[in-house]
């Protein structure tokens, strides 16, 4: 009886052993970059696909929204005497609130040679910078024009179009006769009491 327990004992301990060796050689072998481990079913390597990101204006937007269009802005484009000289009228039809900032992309392939002037905030060209490293550091590539310190009023309803409104001049390399214009928020003052949208 007692040979028994022992052998018994011995075999339980053997097994353990082995199992604690298995694991080792297999530790070893991963961190030693060899590749023992299977490659298939929860093993298997991961892929991630690339992300579609659009191009406005020329440039990648600062964020990415591929399943949320807002309809923060109306827009209004009228020709000013000159040549690609106009006048962009931007209210607010949100029912975010007060627009603080925001960003104006223009049309692809259109690009903004020049900021005349706005009716309020201040008003920048913004792109990407660093073109040709330091021979060339005004150059701005895709420019888009950005305005802060605003204060657009929310509308009394979204439908009504009667928020505040911003009028931007600029000078463009050619006529813009459509095509995407996108305008961004980038910072507003949210109310606490629900626009109405009807």
């Amino acid at each position: 009886m007692r040979r028994r327990r022992g052998l018994a004992t011995f075999l339980v301990a053997a097994c353990a052993v082995a199992v604690g060796a298995g694991i080792a050689v297999l530790i070893i072998t991963r961190n030693g970059h060899g590749t023992t481990a299977p490659t298939t079913g929860q093993w298997a390597p991961m892929t991630v696909t690339k992300p579609s990101v659009p191009v406005i204006g020329g440039g990648i937007p600062v964020d990415v929204d591929p399943l949320i269009e807002r309809k923060d802005f109306s827009t209004t484009l009228a020709f000013l005497p000159g040549a690609h000289r106009f006048r962009l009228t931007i209210s607010n039809i949100s029912s975010l609130g007060a627009i603080n900032s925001f960003q104006w992309y223009p049309p692809t392939g259109v690009r903004v040679v020049k900021l005349v002037g706005s009716s309020e905030g201040n008003c920048t060209l913004r792109g990407l910078t660093g073109f040709g490293g330091n021979q060339f550091p005004t150059v701005v590539l895709h420019p888009s024009v950005f305005c802060d310190k605003l204060d657009m009023k929310p509308p009394s309803c979204t439908c009504l179009g009667d928020g505040g409104a911003v009028t931007i001049s600029f000078v463009t390399d050619k006529d813009i006769s459509g095509g995407d214009v996108d305008v961004r928020v980038r910072a507003a003052t949210l109310v606490f009491k629900p626009i109405r949208a009807y």
